[in-house]
């Protein structure tokens, strides 16, 4: 399954963009890990109705039929797909425009709506994006290398055995006595490189050696989902372990605190090793997201912040927004003027419209700045009519 990350947002912004008098569609849907939702093929009749909303709403740009019939072709086929819907998390992400389809299975629920728009929507996938979405699990055990992509409330697995080494032992021809510092003597070769184990060395440097080559092999290997990311990742299992990989690993959002587990049981049960990580990474996210919104508190009405949307909107498209909080609602169609450098509202949605918190996130991300969302648990929090919330902490 693939993760969404801000170089894929970059990637559909730049679909869009050399995408000429092309429609964007946006389809969002709740998914089930397992159950009877599963079994029933619920998942597939909600997006098979997605499908038909999405006909009715190109039909509504009139669009021709044939055309309809090629834009929601490449959601066809996924429908089609039955192996596709065996393996889904809690949400589904699908864009589609023309000669260009991608879709993402997300850690945290969707809303269940589809959109078709003159430009991608990105709304419902922001939290996954933002300083507080969500985090990485890695678990070095000795018997298996595994990791994990969470949020605050969901847990999975990520298959990363095409390019880390699936176990420590068999990597480093450890003599399993029941101890982590049991090796046999042996040329091993990790990475490339011949390390002699022999006389003129300790076990214990000998072993240090060993394990500091497996874990710089194990960080070469992440790097192919980690060098793009920014979130927080949680060490678990054995200290010494966690230690090395700390020392040598190239990423550079590492939680201080690693997670001790039991092998046995803690990797087995996904929801304790999930517990023990949220336990060490929340109080930091917490911490983060209140030690910004106080800053933004200190120098609010000083001309450096802005509640209101068409302003924030605006700002982002010029790269001033450095932190962004925002509780997103309801859409808040309008569009931004190039001409007079801002931002318009209107009070229903007009052809040419974008979502202006879609925009002003979307923006801000991509020109390295900060989003934060006031929930943490998708799109749950809104203010109390139903509309967006929004704060904006400014460059300059």
């Amino acid at each position: 399954m693939a993760l969404i990350h801000k170089k894929d947002i970059e990637k559909l912004l730049n679909v869009q963009n050399n995408t000429q008098n092309a429609l964007c569609i946006s389809i969002f849907i709740p998914t089930h890990r397992a159950g009877h939702e599963t079994l029933n093929g619920n998942d597939q009749i909600l997006f098979k109705n997605k499908i038909r909303e999405a006909r009715a709403l190109l039909a509504r740009h009139d669009v021709p039929e044939a055309e309809i019939n090629e834009y929601v072709k490449p959601a066809e086929d996924l429908l089609a797909d039955n192996n596709f819907w065996r393996h889904q998390a809690e949400g589904l992400a699908v864009f589609i425009t023309k000669g260009f389809s991608a879709h993402y299975s997300l850690p945290i629920t969707m809303p269940d709506v589809v959109y078709v728009l003159d430009q991608f929507y990105f709304t419902p996938v922001i939290p996954l994006l933002s300083q507080n979405g969500r985090f990485f699990i890695l678990c070095l055990n000795r018997e298996k290398i595994s990791f994990y992509e969470a949020t605050l409330d969901k847990f999975r697995a990520i298959d990363v055995a095409a390019f880390v080494p699936e176990t420590m032992t068999k990597a480093l021809k450890f003599d399993v006595k029941g101890k982590d510092q049991d090796f046999t003597n042996s040329t091993t070769t990790v990475n490339g490189s011949n390390i002699v184990h022999g006389a003129g060395a300790t076990k214990g440097d000998e072993e240090h050696e060993r394990v500091r080559e497996f874990m710089i092999e194990v960080d070469n290997g992440l790097q192919q989902i980690l060098h793009d990311e920014h979130v927080p990742l949680v060490l678990a299992g054995v200290d010494h372990y966690c230690s090395i990989f700390r020392n040598h690993s190239k990423y550079k959002n590492i939680v201080p605190q690693n997670v001790n587990v039991n092998e046995n049981a803690d990797t087995a049960n996904g929801n304790g090793l999930h517990e023990k990580a949220l336990a060490v990474v929340k109080p930091l996210m917490q911490q983060a997201h209140t030690e910004s919104l106080s800053h933004y508190e200190n120098v609010a009405g000083t001309g450096v912040t802005s509640e209101d949307i068409a302003t924030v909107a605006a700002e982002a498209v010029h790269g001033r927004v450095e932190t962004l909080f925002i509780a997103p609602g309801q859409p808040v169609w309008g569009r931004y003027d190039a001409k007079n450098a801002t931002a318009v509202i209107h009070d229903e949605y007009h052809r040419g419209d974008d979502d202006l918190i879609n925009l002003a996130a979307t923006k801000t991300l991509a020109q390295g700045g900060r989003v934060f969302v006031s929930s943490y648990n998708g799109l749950s929090e809104a203010a109390a009519d139903g509309s967006a919330n929004v704060k904006a902490l400014f460059r300059y």
